[in-house]
């Protein structure tokens, strides 16, 4: 009889390893399936982005010319007064002072066609706002 309860209590014990080895395994696969949908969420939300804006920017940098408004790294504001190589000089205020900076420093550009004769932005037409799944309708407004 002793044998007997110590045979069972033997096959348990080995049975329950195994048990507690596979659901180990299946917690392994989840962790690194959890770490896998984080990365594509990142990827999605930060890098994909930055990108794009990255690719904007040096698109913009290659269609320079002078007159266009710029605002460098540093939050200097002016128009570009000369384009050499890998410098740009930047008139600014009113006094006209000349600054020259590397392309690398510039952070936005404003088209020279996009601007006021005063120097600021000009409005664009706000454009027809969408919903998830597809245009909204317009309201009709009650008079």
């Amino acid at each position: 009889m002793f044998d007997y309860v110590r045979i069972l209590a033997e096959e348990t014990a080995t049975t329950g390893s195994e048990g507690a080895f596979g659901m180990d395994q299946m917690g392994s696969l989840y962790s690194i399936g959890i770490l896998i949908v984080m990365f594509v969420v990142f990827y999605f939300i930060l890098i994909r982005p930055q990108r794009k804006r990255d690719k904007e920017l040096k698109k913009e940098m290659e269609n320079l010319a002078v007159g266009d408004k710029v605002v460098t790294i540093g939050g200097l504001i002016g128009f570009v007064a000369n384009i050499k190589d890998d410098e740009i000089t930047i008139s600014t205020s009113a006094a006209n002072s000349l600054v020259t900076y590397t392309k690398s420093a510039i952070q936005t550009v404003v088209k020279r066609d996009r601007l006021n004769p005063d120097g600021s932005v000009k409005k664009e037409p706000e454009a027809e706002k969408k919903g998830l799944f597809g245009s909204k309708k317009k309201e009709d407004k009650a008079e």
